[in-house]
Parts: C-alpha cells; sequence; structure tokens
C-alpha cells in the first residue's frame, strides 16, 4: 500500500465553519449557511502543503433529531470543500444519537466521538499514520477521539456565543495541545510535527 500519510482530523462545525452563531439549535443543515471561520482557508492551505491528508470528522446529531436528512449533511460538507477550494481529502459523519427521534438513528454508535470509530475506519480506508497525525476542534470530545485513536490532540477554544460551555478542566487528559485560534493549532502542528 506505500507510505503511510500523516492526516488532520477536522471537526467541522465551530471548528471550520461558523454553526451555533448561525442556527438556533446548533444543527446546520443548510448549505447557504456555511461560512468558513477565520483563518480556516490559509491553514489548511499550509497543513496540505505540509503533507497532511485532511479528514473532517463530524458528529451529526440533527440526523437523528429529525432537523435535517443525510443529504443535507453531504450538502454541507460539499459547500464547505468548495470554499476550501476542494482542499478537504474525505468526509466522515455520524448521524446517530441515542437520544433521536428518527428510529433509524436513534442509537449509540462508535462512529459518535467522543468514540474514535470515524478516525480508525479512514485510517484504513485511506492509508493513514495515526501517530503522526493530530485530531483538532473545539470540544474535549473531538480531542478524546482522538486520542483514542493514537493521534496528537489540539482544542480550540468554545465560541463565546455557544449556549453550553464544557466546565472547566474537563477532559484535560486528552488535551494535547490548547490553541487561541484555528491559526495557532497550525502553527503548533508545524512546529511539533518538524521535531
Amino acid at each position: 500500500m506505500g507510505l503511510r500519510s500523516p492526516a488532520i482530523f477536522l471537526d467541522r462545525d465551530d471548528t471550520l465553519i461558523h454553526c451555533d452563531d448561525v442556527t438556533p439549535d446548533g444543527d446546520l443543515g443548510d448549505p447557504s449557511l456555511v461560512e468558513l471561520l477565520p483563518g480556516v482557508l490559509d491553514g489548511c492551505r499550509a497543513l496540505k502543503r505540509a503533507g497532511f491528508t485532511l479528514v473532517v470528522v463530524s458528529n451529526q446529531g440533527g440526523v437523528a433529531r429529525g432537523r435535517y436528512g443525510v443529504a443535507q449533511v453531504q450538502e454541507v460538507n460539499a459547500r464547505l470543500n468548495e470554499l476550501l477550494g476542494g482542499l478537504i481529502d474525505a468526509f466522515y459523519f455520524c448521524p446517530y444519537h441515542p437520544q433521536g427521534v428518527v428510529p433509524e438513528f436513534k442509537r449509540e454508535h462508535p462512529w459518535r466521538k467522543p468514540q474514535p470509530g470515524m478516525l480508525l475506519d479512514a485510517s484504513s480506508a485511506l492509508n493513514l499514520d495515526l501517530a503522526r497525525s493530530w485530531s483538532i476542534g473545539d470540544r474535549v470530545r473531538d480531542c478524546t477521539a482522538g486520542k483514542f485513536a493514537g493521534c496528537r490532540t489540539i482544542l480550540l477554544p468554545t465560541p463565546p456565543y455557544r449556549r453550553v460551555a464544557e466546565p472547566e478542566g474537563a477532559g484535560e487528559a486528552f488535551v494535547d495541545f490548547r490553541a487561541e485560534s484555528f491559526a495557532d493549532a497550525v502553527a503548533v502542528v508545524l512546529r511539533e510535527s518538524s521535531r
């Protein structure tokens, strides 16, 4: 299969694009609302130049909650990749949630972060080197999934508009680095990966 490449596993909502500030319920299923967060385009370009495979891994419990369907998740992802000039190599998302209302998706699933299923399946499908990979997201569960998969992790700040903040110090064991912005997270990856 050849040499395995390192990856950046990216959360989508409030990591790459605005979410909680543009949707009343935190579930984004409308591609017309997709807007990149500051520094994301330049950051993803820098990561690609450095040789990383970019993989979006996103919980999409809005499907299970009946807010939108799988097709809408794919449309949002397509719009995101359009804005990024096609830099994302693969999208994985988990439509399941145990408190859902859509019977088909109302259950727990190994892809639902903080479980590492999406990262592990992506690693197998894309021939990725998890030990040289990173997980970046705005919630501790993003770091937890990354750590369970064997990656290094970076936690972004909680957006100021989020209705429910995570408890201070939650999941600290799963967070390798804290970054002040997406650009700062990219700088951490490039600095630490060159050591």
